[in-house]
């Protein structure tokens, strides 16, 4: 049933009822003060289930208005004991403490609805089963009603004549509530001083009123079992009544108090966008919530001010948009979430100062990665310079030595062994043949000439043309890229294949590069074993570093057993 349809009939049953009791309030033959006790239960129950309804109507999901109307049917319910007609008397004798309990639940959950403590869960149960069936004991054995002046009807639940005994039952129940009350207030004023400053500054009405009239109630149930004194009795029923009625006003109270911060929300936000270091404290102060944090969106992640990325919790985040587009978030305390209203009227107000601040906070982060890339970049660097050196000392200059001492052996034998230095020489003239190509290979790595004369794509065929495997290249642009793009894109496929070769087990590699929407876009797959972790070695996550140097962005999806593929974003004018 639609939230519309649930609201028209509990509103039109409700009234049904409030007009029963109203009826049976005017025309009673026992009621004492007979009309101010119509206009009061009238006034009561009218003010819980309108306002019940209009709560319930704001925020569905929350039970606090319910809680409201069920509260005002059971205060019309009780005020059917006034009733001439006998069942109406017995419906209205036998439900006159239900108020109290959803009363008590309604001041325990306010504002947020929600029974967290198991404590107060079984409370609020023994609330029931006292009402139901030990007060519903003493009501079946006929309890006594001789205290109520007039013509009483006949008690039509009565299925016995025991009044002692259903007076004891009445005492006990009355005193098992007072004490159930009193818990309750306990649990309630711990969980008020708990609570974060937003669920005391949205409860702060309800709260104090409920907690005057659960105390008053408490008391009032402590001494009527008690019968120790009616004066006192009155003096705090009559207390008890008045917190009573003042509830829902209370709750309207805290509305219009909302109301008037969600506009003082609003012009200190936009007092506020000229001094942008003072958004988020007028941000804070306006939803009353000292905990308030700002995050940014930028490129799919979220950054604070100083440009650190964060995680976004699972409640209490609103977001910003600005434009259609998200620029932000505000992070504030979980209890906002029942008023979104007001959250999303200050977000709307502050949507761009946010969009300044979080072009500060992008800023911030990429000074943070220029500086961390840097880092890694010059470590990088050495890590190569002496990767290189080891190269050279143990392969090239290792032939050169031995070829610079065959030539001298060659020498000294020339004369008195000519053979003999010609195969000195022939064995000098293999070692330095080898010592160019390794030579070569170690410029083929720092830059290759091919990719410097004759541009990427003939560099990456002849790259391709070196790995032992299958391997496609699908896409190359035809045209020259700018140097610094065309050198990146040529080592990302060239570590690519590197790795494919000695660890994918794969049969088939396939390689693209296309220019689009202003990047290179480099990608490499293969149909090996996947599984690959770029952080495990150093070669992608040296790319990846160098990369962002070019503001370039390297990704690597390797699910087990489905190959792999990695993807580089560099930008190209």
């Amino acid at each position: 049933m639609k939230l519309r349809a649930q609201l028209w009939l509990v509103g039109t049953a409700s009234a049904a009822l409030g007009v029963l009791a109203v009826v049976a309030n005017a025309t009673s033959d026992h009621g004492q003060l007979r009309g101010l006790n119509t206009a009061l239960g009238t006034l009561i129950g009218a003010a819980f289930v309108v306002t019940g309804l209009y709560a319930w109507s704001r925020r569905p999901e929350n039970r606090v208005g319910k809680l409201m109307v069920a509260t005002g049917a059971a205060w019309a319910l009780s005020g059917l004991s006034q009733a001439n007609a006998p069942l109406l008397f017995s419906i209205g004798l036998l439900l006159s403490p239900l108020y109290i309990v959803f009363v008590t639940w309604l001041v325990f959950v306010f504002p947020d609805g929600r029974v967290e403590s198991r404590l107060a869960r079984w409370l609020l149960i023994a609330g029931f089963v006292d009402v139901f069936v030990i007060y519903g004991v003493a009501v079946l054995l006929d309890i006594d009603t001789s205290y109520i002046n007039g013509r009483v009807p006949d008690n039509v639940f009565a299925v016995a004549h025991a009044p002692g005994v259903a007076n004891i039952f009445g005492n006990t129940s009355a005193g098992i509530g007072a004490v159930i009350v009193a818990g309750i207030v306990v649990l309630a004023v711990r969980r008020r001083r708990t609570a974060s400053a937003v669920v005391r500054h949205a409860g702060g009405p309800v709260l104090s009123t409920g907690l005057v009239c659960l105390t008053a109630v408490s008391i009032s149930l402590a001494v009527g079992s008690s019968g120790v004194s009616d004066l006192a009795h009155g003096i705090v029923s009559s207390v008890a009544l008045l917190a009573f009625l003042a509830l829902p006003f209370a709750y309207l109270i805290g509305l219009l108090r909302t109301h008037y911060a969600r506009a003082g929300a609003i012009s200190g936000i936009l007092g506020a966008l000229s001094d942008r270091a003072a958004l988020r404290d007028a941000l804070a102060e306006a939803l009353g919530d000292p905990t308030l944090r700002l995050v940014y969106s930028s490129g799919g992640r979220w950054l604070d001010r100083d440009g650190h990325a964060v995680e976004l919790p699972q409640r209490g985040v609103t977001r910003v948009e600005r434009e259609g587009e998200c620029i932000g978030a505000i992070l504030h305390d979980p209890a906002l979430d029942d008023d979104p209203q007001l959250v999303e009227a200050v977000a709307a107000a502050a949507a761009l100062a946010l969009e300044n601040e979080r072009l500060e906070a992008e800023l911030r982060a990429r000074v943070a990665e220029l500086q961390e890339s840097r880092s890694k970049l010059i470590e990088v660097s050495m890590a190569e310079r002496r990767s290189l050196e080891r190269d050279l000392h143990d392969g090239a200059q290792q032939r050169l030595v031995a070829l610079s001492v065959q030539v001298g052996l060659a020498k000294r034998r020339l004369h008195s062994d000519p053979a003999g230095a010609e195969e000195l020489l022939d064995r000098a003239g293999g070692e330095l043949k080898l010592a160019l190509e390794e030579l070569r290979e170690l410029a083929r790595g720092i830059h290759p000439a091919i990719l410097t004369d004759r541009g990427l794509s003939p560099a990456l065929q002849a790259l391709i043309d070196r790995v032992p495997l299958e391997v496609d290249l699908a896409d190359a642009p035809s045209e020259r890229l700018p140097a610094p793009v065309e050198a990146a894109a040529y080592f990302v496929v060239a570590e690519s294949l590197t790795n494919v070769a000695k660890y994918a087990k794969a049969g088939h590699a396939y390689v693209s590069v296309q220019r689009r929407n202003g990047h290179a876009i480099v990608e490499v797959r293969d149909d090996g074993v996947g599984g690959a972790d770029p952080q495990a070695g150093t070669g992608l996550r040296g790319l990846a570093e160098r990369l962002t140097i070019i503001d370039g962005r390297l990704d690597v999806v390797s699910p087990p057993g489905h190959g792999t593929t990695v993807r580089a974003e560099i930008p190209c004018a």
